[in-house]
């Protein structure tokens, strides 16, 4: 083969060494292999680099020359070779998933051209004519798993799609599990929502007090109910062990407050807690409550996790607002791209991330109390959050405005790209914990207290 593909190996390994985007490098060499380098140097540094990325080191030219050194003698001056190779690169983070798609090319090109010259060898040495069966089952052999990339995906027929789609909708009505849905085990929820996709983005908004974080630890707990089914929450905001008073209280369904003083306890609140940590302590459910965090640090840790652990099922951010973004772009803009990175991550690592964001109180307060119900356009900071989402879902809970009303939980579908917009999933909120009960139910009980404070205000709603 003529063609020289040395160059893209060099650009593909410089760009990984100087990037600042960690995840997206750590994807796009998850997608090569040592083998698929054809010079002997390049397939040292590809070593050195997938050792670094994998262990969560640094990666810049002294660390992989180092690296270089302790894993292989190439014969050179590893240093020095590094650095020469990264002053001849372009190093474009924009083309970087281009280069190494040359990279793959190369290699699967390199390799039908050894199994046609073996083909041909093996047509040559034959001397009797009667083996060409045989002969034929050994070609075949040889070009058996050959692969071509070519630059673009092949358009895929409707026909063909369709039949795989029937297959898997067919075994949905039988009960099989859609290993692509994430289920959060809580009925009515899963029956409005359809579940969540495993490349979803899940934004919760709420105003202080809706209850957005017991919120996200609710849908976690019943995520995590599956046996086996994992997930990662980074809490930005509380300690791990607030999370963990939060999961306890919350299934013993007890106030966060008693176990916070628990000299008031009796045996009866005891045995509670002890029922509650029964119900959720070997639920396998990862947090951390690291401060300082960016995006990028967030995708690059979710996907070490995945790789530890195949069988999460869900990741959380709390909250937005406390992410480490781009000082040196405009505040909305930065955020819009937290919300894309980690759509991006999620179809990448096929599993959905949820991230929580505040809403602009002021703007809600100012409304009329029959016309508080949060919308998407309520979203603190950047309206920009909501383009990459799949799934918005905002908190409410008229409680918070009016002492006499009941104490249900509204969860608005903002935004639903695969259920109904506008959509609600109503729950009793109870000694600060959301607590499932009959849709029909909850929905009449509020219905039926706002038609009676319609009447109290003679029919005018605005100002309840």
């Amino acid at each position: 083969m003529k063609i020289n593909t040395s160059y893209y190996e060099a650009d593909v390994l410089s760009t990984v060494i100087m990037s600042k985007d960690m995840p997206r490098s750590r994807s796009v060499m998850n997608k090569l292999s040592t083998d698929m380098f054809a010079s002997k140097m390049n397939k040292a540094i590809y070593r050195a680099l997938q050792e670094a990325l994998e262990s969560g080191d640094a990666v810049d030219i002294i660390s992989v020359s180092e690296r270089m050194n302790s894993l292989t003698d190439t014969g050179y001056n590893n240093l020095l070779f590094v650095t020469e190779m990264i002053g001849e690169c372009v190093c474009s983070e924009a083309s970087l998933i281009s280069y190494a798609k040359r990279v793959r090319q190369a290699h699967y090109l390199r390799d039908a051209a050894s199994r046609v010259q073996s083909a041909g060898a093996l047509i040559e040495d034959l001397s009797d004519i009667s083996k060409v069966g045989d002969l034929a089952s050994e070609i075949e052999s040889l070009f058996s798993g050959l692969m071509l990339e070519t630059n673009d995906q092949k358009p895929v027929k409707f026909k063909d799609v369709a039949k795989d789609y029937i297959n898997d909708l067919q075994k949905k009505a039988q009960g099989e599990v859609d290993e692509f849905i994430v289920k959060t085990h809580m009925d009515g929820f899963d029956e409005l929502t359809g579940g969540f996709n495993d490349t979803d983005l899940i934004i919760i908004g709420g105003t202080p007090g809706s209850g957005k974080t017991e919120k996200v630890i609710s849908l976690i707990t019943g995520i995590t109910s599956e046996k086996g089914a994992g997930a990662l929450m980074f809490s930005l905001e509380m300690s791990n062990h607030q999370l963990v008073e939060r999961s306890i209280s919350g299934a013993a369904g007890m106030p966060v407050s008693s176990l916070r003083n628990p000299q008031g306890l009796n045996s009866n609140g005891w045995g509670l807690i002890e029922q509650g940590l029964g119900r959720v302590v070997n639920n396998e459910f990862y947090m951390t409550d690291q401060v300082g965090l960016s995006v990028n640090d967030i995708i690059t840790i979710a996907t070490r996790h995945k790789q530890d652990h195949p069988n999460t099922k869900v990741f959380a951010v709390d909250y937005a607002g406390l992410l480490e973004i781009d000082g040196s772009k405009r505040h909305d803009i930065a955020l819009g791209e937290v919300s894309r990175k980690l759509k991006l991550a999620a179809k990448e690592i096929k599993t959905p991330f949820i991230l929580l964001t505040q809403l602009n109180s002021k703007n809600i307060d100012a409304r009329p109390l029959a016309d508080r119900h949060p919308r998407a356009s309520d979203i603190k900071d950047s309206s920009r959050l909501e383009d990459a989402a799949d799934l918005i879902l905002l908190c409410y809970r008229e409680k918070v405005y009016s002492d006499n009303a009941p104490e249900i939980s509204e969860t608005i579908l903002a935004k639903a790209r695969h259920a109904i917009k506008g959509s609600i999933y109503y729950e009793r909120f109870k000694n600060g914990h959301f607590i499932e009960d009959r849709q029909d139910l909850l929905k009449n009980e509020l219905d039926n207290y706002r038609g009676s404070k319609s009447k109290l205000n003679g029919g005018d709603k605005s100002e309840f």
